[in-house]
């Protein structure tokens, strides 16, 4: 009796509870959004706080960009303007892009007002002037050129893989259950490998510059890593997994690519030491074995005019550069300087000097040297504006006196006969005077 009544009471009281959570399901809005799904405001703006803010991209040749600038005005290099084709992928690989020439344009532009980049986009152009646009448009000098041409996937691949399990049954060694557990271990990597070729061509002739080409490699590479553990006994049991997987990005790869290879493409065509700008970078040894063979064919006059110039970028200021031959002061000037560089001959000095050029004290001695010539040039000019006026007005008076009417000359009166002419009166004689009578006796008698 007793348990039929337990059991009624029980079956009461789930029927309560049940009953009790029913309603505050149905009544409950929260509950309700809660099965329902629904997103509320406090899950947005905890969205947004774990989203963060965005960042400036910095890549590994962003320093190297601005260095490079920077090189280009310490050797008083002209600003030069840049247009790049499209620099497109001409693999067979379609995860590449289709085109990086928007990396291109970001890599020119960090090198500085030296670099004036010239989009390229006829469309634009085209549509601009059929809808009425007038564009004056400035045309580049030389054109960058080029695309992705290699990439090879899963170049090398490697796997490491490591098992080991163990299992006790009921009854072995005395066990009076059953247990069993393992562990593993695993790893892998891959490496895939890129390759993007630029050139130069220049923009008037369309024709390649000879010997100014790059073609660079990168790897990538992908690894995996992966470990497991777990034990059972008497089918109940535990496991654990984890798994690692590093790839780095081809876009990333390919964004350093483009910057390293167009620093590289424009330090061989404006002749300036890039490599200086690359950490870690070694001297383009052939670019510098030319450039000494240029120097070496050079007259004597152009071999002094490049060295005077250089003498003047490390702070010499006792060389005239308005004069390619050195004179017998600058000679023994020059013998110093070889002395101080330990060189022995002039070819050596160039690439010196070359090669170390101070790049903050260069770039404020040209600075203060274009002030200086401005300061010259506003004078002449003002001396030729001077000179202009005061010429104007010198004819303007000429040409006003040709207007002018000439003055009538006045007759002369005609003298009378010697028989007409009255005859002058003797003055009355005074005793005293001393003066010469009119027309009267010779002059010894006074």
């Amino acid at each position: 009796m007793n348990e039929k009544r337990n059991k009624t009471i029980a079956k009461s009281a789930v029927v309560l509870l049940t009953g009790a959570i029913f309603a505050f399901m149905t009544t409950s809005c929260s509950v309700l959004d809660w099965f329902g799904g629904k997103i509320n405001d406090e899950e947005i703006t905890d969205m947004e706080k774990d989203m963060g803010t965005p960042n400036q991209r910095a890549t590994v040749y962003d320093e190297s960009l601005k260095k490079f600038g920077l090189m280009l005005e310490a050797y008083n290099i002209a600003s030069t303007k840049v247009q790049s084709k499209v620099i497109s992928n001409d693999t067979a690989e379609k995860t590449l892009p289709d085109d990086v020439s928007k990396i291109m344009a970001t890599s020119l532009n960090k090198m500085g007002r030296n670099i004036v980049f010239i989009p390229y986009d006829p469309n634009y152009v085209i549509n601009e002037s059929t809808t009425g646009g007038n564009i004056n448009r400035s045309l580049p000098d030389i054109v960058v050129a080029g695309g992705i041409t290699e990439f090879e996937k899963d170049l090398i691949e490697k796997g490491r893989d490591l098992k080991m399990e163990g299992q006790v049954q009921k009854g072995d060694w005395g066990s009076k259950y059953n247990a069993d557990g393992g562990a593993g271990y695993k790893a892998g990597s891959n490496l895939s490998r890129m390759t993007l070729d630029l050139n130069l061509l220049d923009y008037k002739t369309q024709a390649a510059l000879s010997g100014i080409q790059v073609s660079n490699t990168i790897n990538i590479r992908k690894t995996n890593l992966g470990w497991s553990i777990g034990a059972y006994f008497q089918g109940c049991g535990l496991s654990f997994d984890y798994s690692l997987k590093k790839q780095q990005g081809i876009y990333s790869a390919l964004r350093m690519l483009v910057e390293l290879s167009v620093l590289e493409v424009l330090g061989k065509y404006f002749e300036v030491p890039y490599w200086r700008c690359l950490e870690g970078a070694q001297p383009d040894q052939a670019m510098c074995t030319r450039l000494l063979e240029e120097f070496t064919d050079l007259q004597e006059a152009n071999q002094g005019a490049y060295l005077k110039e250089y003498l003047f970028l490390h702070g010499y200021d006792n060389f005239d550069r308005s004069k390619g031959f050195f004179n017998e002061t600058e000679k023994q000037s020059l013998n110093e300087v070889m002395k101080q560089q330990a060189v022995a001959n002039k070819g050596d000095l160039f690439m010196k000097l070359w090669m170390t050029v101070p790049l903050d004290e260069a770039r404020k001695r040209i600075r203060d040297n274009k002030k200086v010539v401005e300061l010259k040039r506003q004078e002449l000019a003002e001396a030729q504006r001077k000179a202009q006026l005061i010429e104007a007005q010198k004819k303007a008076a000429e040409a006003q006196r040709a207007v002018q009417p000439q003055p009538q000359a006045q007759p002369q009166p005609q003298p009378l006969p010697a028989a007409v002419q009255p005859k002058p009166k003797a003055p009355a004689a005074t005793g005293d005077s001393k003066e010469k009578p009119m027309g009267l006796g010779p002059v010894n008698e006074f």
